[in-house]
């Protein structure tokens, strides 16, 4: 197995707690409300608690404010997280949207997000939903969302064409799509995955603009290691 796979499932401890716990949950041997878990909202407070040095790692290169700013003013806005992973977009959407729908296609990413989300206030703890979801389609209604964000997954979305098409289906007119994903380009074995999951950014403009979409923005310089692709499903 590749650096990069053993890096993304390496979890940290905390998470790797939760899935023990899941697991006792499920034999009956302790109950969920039992579970607690301290959802990080800042980097100092997760290193306080069970961080690991690769999620300090992946917070220096994925810049996630600075992600999140690309997006401009998302308050009000229903945002869909397409492979939310652990909810680590997720959890820091919701302070200011209106209402975040964390989709993948992992159950154990969704509990674990379900968990996670017991410990946010009677305020945060409705501003995310989770959905699980297939490989070939988000299941997100029509006009449902504002914005869909897919970070470090577009690569491993088989047919594109039909998926992209589909989420602008979910858009809401003058919703946008941002894509953020891994460069075409020489990158740490742990941090990017191997080539044939990468998209050129080239190809993915093009077909955006083939399907319909509308002011195809690309910032391939503010991260080192990704580019960022914003598109609007027009009025």
């Amino acid at each position: 197995m590749d650096d990069y796979i053993c890096n993304m499932i390496r979890l940290p401890l905390l998470v790797l707690l939760t899935i023990l716990l899941l697991n006792s949950c499920k034999k009956g041997e302790i109950s969920a409300d039992e579970v607690k878990i301290d959802v990080p909202q800042t980097v100092s407070q997760s290193e306080n608690t069970l961080e690991v040095d690769s999620e300090r790692r992946r917070y220096a290169w994925q810049k996630p404010e600075l992600v999140i700013e690309r997006l401009g003013n998302i308050e009000g806005k229903i945002i869909a997280d397409i492979g939310a992973g652990t909810g680590y977009f997720s959890f820091r959407l919701i302070r200011q949207a209106k209402k975040v729908i964390a989709v993948d296609i992992d159950p154990n990413m969704i509990n674990l997000i379900e968990i996670f989300k017991e410990n946010l206030d009677s305020i945060q703890q409705p501003k995310i939903e989770t959905r699980l979801a297939t490989a070939d389609n988000p299941l997100l209604g029509n006009e449902e969302v504002d914005v869909v964000i897919i970070i470090n997954t577009i690569g491993y979305i088989q047919d594109r064409r039909a998926y992209l098409n589909n989420l602008k289906r979910s858009l809401k007119p003058g919703g946008e799509i941002m894509i953020v994903d891994f460069k075409m380009k020489r990158i740490p074995d742990d941090i990017a995955p191997p080539m044939e999951y990468r998209v050129n950014l080239l190809t993915l403009e093009n077909l955006l603009t083939e399907l319909g979409y509308h002011t195809i923005d690309t910032d391939d310089r503010s991260l080192e290691y990704q580019f960022i692709v914003k598109a609007h499903k027009g009025q």
